[in-house]
Formats: structure tokens, sequence, C-alpha cells
């Protein structure tokens, strides 16, 4: 007599059949005046149109840059390649920057998977939990009275930097704010900072300088090496006397702190 299957068994068979197809669960589903394969069916339509909606809905801009037809190929894709791993939709997606690399058809658009890397910076932000700012004069008091102390800063939960060799603020730009603007794809390469401000994300155009203290201080380097190794990356003349206003005006350092004896 064969043995019922367990819960897990159950629930792994029922993913398979959804992205790969197979008749394995369909021994214990209850048509209801359908076949099995149709009440399967009937699954996998919902949960391709539950997914692909949730991609169109943290990456508007990829889609429009490549179309619908394109995009749901990708999304199908993509669902098969890496499938959800967790029940909250707004997780879904994070690695199709990395898959878009994959695929041939997109391989002339070499600018697209940093676009998908922005959007999804863009959602993470969004999504990212709140924190206490230090305020101007706190931050400017900290900074001058551990002046020779090592520091460490650590800035808002929401804060993402996204660093491209390709003008992904302008392309980003140019699809969800159509208007007469040129766009030129083979500009500059751009970074961009963004953040939580009320319930909008901003991004702010970052120079190689800054984006790269911030990328540094945001992977806890120490203050002071992040600055050094700025400067000895060719940018001597870096100083952070037009990014900490940036930082403190819009509330995006939470805390300053030494980490060892002065120096």
């Amino acid at each position: 007599m064969r043995t019922a299957p367990s819960l897990a068994e159950l629930q792994h068979e029922f993913a398979a059949n959804v992205l790969h197809g197979g008749h394995a669960i369909e021994t214990y589903v209850q048509g209801n005046g359908l076949s099995a394969a149709q009440r399967m069916q009937i699954y996998q339509h919902i949960i391709e149109n539950t997914l692909a909606e949730a991609l169109q809905t943290a990456y508007p801009a990829v889609r429009l840059l490549v179309g619908d037809d394109f995009f749901e190929l990708a999304a199908d894709r993509y669902m098969r390649a890496c499938p959800p791993a967790s029940g909250n939709l707004q997780d879904y997606g994070g690695q199709f920057s990395v898959f878009l690399q994959t695929m041939e058809e997109a391989a002339s658009l070499a600018y697209l998977p940093d676009i998908a890397r922005l959007e999804w910076a863009r959602q993470q932000s969004l999504l990212a939990a709140d924190a206490d700012a230090l305020e101007a004069q706190e931050t400017a008091f900290r900074l001058q009275y551990l002046g020779n102390h090592p520091m460490q800063m650590s800035l808002h939960p929401s804060v993402q930097l996204v660093r491209s060799s390709h003008p992904i603020f302008d392309i980003w730009h140019f699809c969800m704010h159509p208007g007469d603007q040129q766009l030129q794809l083979d500009a500059a390469g751009q970074s961009v900072l963004l953040w939580r401000d009320g319930e909008q994300i901003a991004m702010q155009l970052m120079d190689a300088p800054a984006a790269a203290f911030l990328e540094a201080v945001s992977a806890g380097m120490e203050m002071h090496r992040a600055f050094a190794d700025v400067r000895a990356q060719g940018h001597a003349d870096f100083d952070l006397s037009e990014l900490l206003p940036l930082l403190t005006a819009n509330r995006l350092i939470i805390d300053i702190h030494a980490t060892g004896e002065p120096v």
C-alpha cells in the first residue's frame, strides 16, 4: 500500500508542478468538476500572474525599457530560476538584476542590470526601518569633540547607494518622467544616493569621491580610513564640506562614535 506523503512532500510536489510542470501532485488533487491537471493550471496561472505583477511593481523602468513582451518572458524565466524564498512578495525580485545579466536577449542592453539594481534599491529604501537622526548641531559637536579619535558613522537604514558605469539616474528619469530631454546612453557613469523622505524616495547624484567615501563608511570602515582611501585613489582635493551638510540636512546620520583612543 502506498504511504501517504507528508505535508512537506506535498508542498514540494506542488511547487515543482507550478514551476516546472509534472504530474506527481495530481494524484492528490480533487478536481471538483475539473480534471486534476485543469485544477493545477488554475493555481499555476494565479501564481505566475501574482509574481509577474510583483516584478512589474518593483521594476517599472526596466519594463518600460524592454517592453511588455520581453518583460513577461524575463519574469517567467526568473520565476522558475529564482522562486520566492518567503511568503512576503516585497522580498521577491532581489536577484532580478543578476538574472538579467544571464539573458542573452538582453546582452545589448548593458545598462539594464544596473537600472534594475537602482529600482531594487528604491524598494529597499522604501521598506527600510526607521531611526532617529542626529541633529546638525549634535553631528558637528561629535565631529569636533572626537576629532582626534578614529570614528565610525552610521547612516539611516533607508540610505542606499548605487554606483554604475552607466548614466543610470538619467536613464531612470527618462523612463519615469518622459519629456523632451535627450538621453545619451553612452554618457559617463553615475552614482546615486537614495533615502526615504516621508513617503517618497529621494535620489541625489554623487560624485566619485563622495560615493566612494559613503560606500566605505556604510560597510563599517572608520571615517579617517575611508577619507584617506578616497584621497589615495586620486581625489587629493576631497573633503567633507559639501557631503556632511547634505547628510545632516536630510537627517541621514544616526550615529557618530569613537572606536578607539586618540591618534
